[in-house]
């Protein structure tokens, strides 16, 4: 009893000394704060001075915390006379104050050694800095929780930005925000959904600002090329008139930009400053692919933007020279960074030099040829270098995928007009190249089952077309015999899935070239799958916008369906005859208005509509022939049974 009772003594005076110091240290406080004295502004700022260096010298704030620590001893010392006191009395009762006791003493110590493991803990316990010191001291080094400074730095930032959109009601601080994003560089898997957000409102609200407008469509493209998260919702603008009509404008600063940093790039030979330029250029080509697709941002490593349209226009509605494409062409050529890869530190950036290369590709898409005259024969070098079979398959289809836009400028090169440098033997090698591309192994299956495989549509509907531009030029089409590419195009029946009717079109397209030039195809046309490429290409025909490449599809289309269709018709149902000629029909209904918005020639036009008419003529006229034959044998065979 006697130890019971000194326990609770105890604990009441350090109860009653730590309420006596915080009445005092409220005093302090308040003469401090309250006293400014008297006099011009100077003295009194002196006089401020001096009180607060008075309060450091003295250690006020250790003497403050100094009685928060009384009363820390005083509630421990209460809870072990307490707990002893009903430990003699009743044990049971006991056991739950000693528990409850137990549980505070736990307690405290963890806010203690988390305020000493994590700085950014709000469970800083101000009293016992000692009890801090030793946790530090007695654990190993090993052990600790400390965030990495970047990535603790970056988030701090960005949740800033984030406060301040939701609480700031000055729109110019809101506005400046924008800029700051553009800024930083955000850690991986963060979740940036409701930033993305505030900026997307923004974005759309600021459209009659043009200034503001721009700078959050920034700020958002500069959050997509981040390796963070973002809800796909967010992404999509379908149905905004102002952001199709500013994706050109984005996609030029980005060009720009990326034209700006190469130029710094060759013109430098300091590592740092290298792979500062670098790093410039990969971020403005990768900030080129966000807005590669219409109608909605696009995350860099999405396999969608493969096939999507990346030409852009200055401010005067003219589209850029192929010299602008140059850079593009001489960074795919030196390899602008393998200089600095022989660096120590740096060899982490083959990846991403690879994916830049890709970027570039796609950015080259946009030019539809082979560039100067002069760069020609280093931009086909380089589609020969990336469609090697060693190289990733992204790498690979992009590089495809920029011979498929350039495909009309290799299918006029002849041994009579080769262009400035170029020869055979490099046709030659690009015409291996392309099989390499999409065929990396000799053994390989021709539907991809590995890496390859989410690309495998695109990839099939690039090359079937730039096949069947390059088989139009005899000089190309020996060489596609040659290297079997005639022989894949024509597997490629047994292996396309029907649904698909943009690659049906093409696909059909190329084997009526192939055809047409005397190769025997492996399928009759009466066979009911041939019926169905035929009928699905329609189908697709019917939605097409008839741009010009739309309109050479069109009359190729109706010249297959003729040849290949018509000469046979004997052994095709009268039922899918008429049903063709359907199709037909409502393609004429519309007449020219599908061909009014673009800049096509008249004469091409009436070109088509007249193939158009021609077949729809010649399709119901066996159609109807075959009617008339069937009624025939119909009324015949009746008047036979009538016979005696």
């Amino acid at each position: 009893m006697v130890w019971v009772q000194t326990l609770a003594y105890a604990s009441l005076a350090f109860s009653v000394l730590a309420a006596f110091g915080a009445v005092l240290g409220k005093q302090w406080l308040h003469s401090y704060t309250t006293n400014r004295g008297r006099g011009t502004l100077e003295e009194r700022g002196i006089e401020r001075q001096m009180k607060l260096d008075g309060a450091e010298y003295f250690r006020l704030q250790a003497i403050l915390q100094a009685f928060l620590v009384l009363l820390q001893i005083s509630l421990l010392l209460f809870g072990l006379s307490l707990s002893a006191n009903m430990w003699v009395k009743q044990t049971t009762i006991s056991s739950v104050i000693v528990c409850t006791t137990a549980f505070g003493i736990i307690f405290y110590a963890g806010t203690i050694l988390m305020s000493a493991l994590r700085p950014d803990s709000p469970f800083q316990v101000p009293g016992p800095g000692l009890f801090t010191a030793i946790c530090k001291r007695m654990l190993p080094k090993t052990f600790t929780f400390t965030p990495d400074t970047l990535t603790s730095n970056t988030s701090v930032r960005m949740s800033a930005i984030r406060w301040i959109q939701e609480t700031s009601t000055n729109p110019e601080v809101v506005d400046t925000v924008a800029g700051i994003i553009s800024c930083v560089q955000c850690p991986p898997n963060l979740d940036v959904s409701a930033i993305f957000a505030h900026l997307r409102d923004r974005f759309l609200a600021c459209r009659d600002n043009e200034e503001l407008y721009i700078k959050y469509g920034k700020a958002m493209a500069h959050l997509c090329i981040q390796p963070v998260k973002i809800d796909e919702k967010l992404l999509e603008f379908y149905g905004n008139d102002k952001f199709l009509s500013t994706r050109s404008r984005f996609i030029r600063d980005a060009f720009m930009a990326g034209r700006a940093a190469y130029d710094q790039l060759k013109n430098t030979r300091e590592a740092d400053d290298r792979r500062k330029h670098w790093a410039s250029v990969r971020t403005a080509l990768r900030t080129m692919i966000v807005h590669a697709r219409w109608g909605r941002l696009s995350r860099p490593d999405e396999e969608y933007i493969l096939g999507s349209d990346l030409r852009w226009h200055d401010s005067n509605e003219h589209e850029p020279s192929c010299e602008e494409f140059d850079w593009l062409v001489d960074y795919l050529a030196d390899g602008a960074f393998d200089w600095s890869l022989d660096h120590e530190g740096l060899n982490d950036m083959h990846h991403t030099d690879d994916e830049t290369k890709g970027n570039a590709f796609l950015a080259l898409s946009a030019m539809r040829g082979l560039g100067s005259s002069t760069k020609q024969r280093s931009y086909i070098e380089s589609l020969i270098r990336c469609m090697g079979s060693t190289r990733p398959s992204r790498l690979r289809y992009t590089a495809l995928q920029a011979a498929h836009e350039a495909r009309e400028g290799l299918a006029s090169i002849t041994s009579a007009s080769m262009p400035q440098d170029v020869d055979t033997d490099l046709m030659n090698k690009l015409s291996c190249a392309i099989l390499t591309a999409v065929c990396p192994n000799d053994d390989q299956t021709m539907q991809d089952t590995g890496p390859d495989a989410s690309f495998y549509h695109h990839r099939d509907w690039c090359y079937t077309r730039l096949i069947g531009a390059l088989s139009q030029n005899d000089e190309w089409f020996q060489r596609l015999t040659r290297d079997r590419h005639v022989d894949r195009c024509i597997s490629l029946v047994d292996t396309c899935p029907f649904g698909n009717p943009d690659f049906t079109l093409n696909h059909l397209v190329t084997l009526l070239r192939i055809k047409s030039s005397g190769k025997d195809l492996p399928f009759g046309p009466t066979q009911e799958r041939w019926r169905l490429w035929i009928a699905d290409a329609w189908t697709y025909a019917d939605s097409l916008h008839f741009d010009d490449d739309d309109v050479d599809l069109l009359i190729a289309l109706v010249t297959a369906t003729r040849l290949n269709l018509t000469a046979s018709a004997d052994g095709i149902p009268r039922e899918w005859l008429a049903g063709l000629a359907e199709e037909l029909d409502k393609i004429l209904e519309k007449g020219r208005q599908p061909f009014n918005q673009y800049d096509i020639a008249e004469a091409k036009i009436d070109a088509a509509l007249s193939s158009l008419l021609g077949l729809h003529t010649e399709l119901s006229h066996v159609a109807k022939q075959r009617k008339t034959s069937q009624k025939d044998t119909s009324t015949g065979a009746s008047g036979l049974d009538s016979e005696p």
